[in-house]
C-alpha cells in the first residue's frame, strides 16, 4: 500500500502519517511524498491511501484541505492529531538583522509573537516547513526559516531560538483518505471500532438567499441530539455570496442509525457531500 503526503520526509505530515500507522495492525507501507496539496491528492488511487492537514489549533482550518474536499471524491476513514512546535535557524546573530524569512504557509499563522519582533524581514511563503529548511541551507547571509522543532537538533546556524510557536501546547489534525467516493448507503454499514464515531459532510442549499436557511440545517441534528463540533462555510465558487457548509458530527454508536437516516432526510431537500463515517 501506498501512503500520499506532503513531503519531504521530516515534515509534520510525515509524523502524523507514521503516528497513525502505529495505531492500524500490520501492513506494509511505502511512503509517497509531494510538495503540494493537490499532487498529494492526485496520488492517491485504488487501495492506497493519502493524508491531509485539516485544522491547526493556532491558525484553525486549512482551506487549501477543505476546498479540495468540497468536491472531492474521496472517503475520510480516519483522523490524527499531533503536537507541533517550530524552530527559528538564522545565518546572522541577532533578529533584527534578519531581511529574509522562509516560511510555510500555515506555520506563519502559528508564530505571530516572533514575526512581530522582525516587521522589517521580507517573508518568503513555501509549501512546507522542509521546503524552508531546504531553502535557509541553500540561502544567502541575512536569510532565516521557521521549521520544525524535531530538526532543530540536527543543524548548525549562527542564530538558533527553540519553540518559538505562539503556545507550546499548538496542535495540528490531519484526515487519513483513500480516492473512493464516500456513499450514504455504504457508509451506513460501516462497523465501528470505538463507541463515539465522526462523520464530516458539505451541506449545499439550492439558494443562499433565503431566510432561515442555516437554522433548518441545523434543526434537523438538533431534533434528533447529533452534536456539531464544526461548521463552517466555504464559497462554492459559482458565484459571488453562494455558500456550502462543512460540517462534522460526532455521535456515539448508538446514535449511528439515526445519524444516516436524517442525511437521507436532509439529501431530499440540499445536495448532501458526505465525505466519511469513522471511530473518532
Amino acid at each position: 500500500m501506498k501512503f500520499s503526503v506532503l513531503g519531504p520526509e521530516g515534515t509534520f505530515a510525515d509524523a502524523a502519517a507514521k503516528a497513525y500507522l502505529k495505531t492500524q495492525p500490520d501492513t506494509h507501507i511505502t511512503f509517497d511524498y509531494h510538495p503540494t496539496f493537490d499532487q498529494v491528492y492526485q496520488a492517491v488511487n485504488g487501495n492506497n491511501i493519502g493524508l491531509l492537514p485539516l485544522e491547526n489549533q493556532l491558525d484553525g482550518y486549512v482551506s487549501a484541505t477543505l476546498q479540495r474536499l468540497q468536491t472531492a471524491d474521496v472517503t475520510e476513514i480516519g483522523e490524527i492529531t499531533i503536537p507541533v512546535n517550530f524552530g527559528l535557524v538564522a545565518n546572522v546573530k541577532r533578529l533584527n538583522e534578519i531581511k529574509q524569512l522562509y516560511v510555510q504557509f500555515k506555520t506563519e499563522g502559528q508564530c505571530q509573537k516572533l514575526l512581530a519582533k522582525i516587521p522589517d524581514a521580507h517573508i518568503v511563503t513555501t509549501s512546507s516547513n522542509m521546503v524552508s529548511l531546504n531553502k535557509f541551507l541553500a540561502g544567502q547571509a541575512g536569510e532565516a526559516a521557521l521549521i520544525p522543532q524535531s530538526q532543530m537538533a540536527n543543524q548548525s546556524a549562527e542564530l538558533m531560538i527553540n519553540q518559538v510557536a505562539d503556545q507550546t501546547d499548538n496542535r495540528t489534525r490531519f484526515i487519513i483518505f483513500k480516492a473512493q467516493p464516500a456513499k450514504l448507503p455504504t457508509l451506513a454499514k460501516t462497523t465501528l471500532k470505538t463507541n463515539r464515531f465522526k462523520a464530516p459532510l458539505f451541506v449545499t442549499p439550492a439558494t443562499n438567499d433565503k431566510p432561515g436557511t442555516l437554522y433548518d440545517i441545523l434543526g434537523y441534528f438538533a431534533s434528533v441530539n447529533l452534536n456539531l463540533v464544526t461548521l463552517m462555510s466555504l464559497p462554492t465558487k459559482n458565484q459571488l455570496g453562494e455558500y456550502a457548509f462543512y460540517i462534522e458530527i460526532s455521535g456515539t454508536r448508538d446514535q449511528q442509525e439515526e445519524l444516516f437516516a436524517t442525511l437521507h432526510q436532509m439529501a431530499a431537500k440540499y445536495r448532501v457531500h458526505p465525505l466519511g463515517f469513522y471511530a473518532d
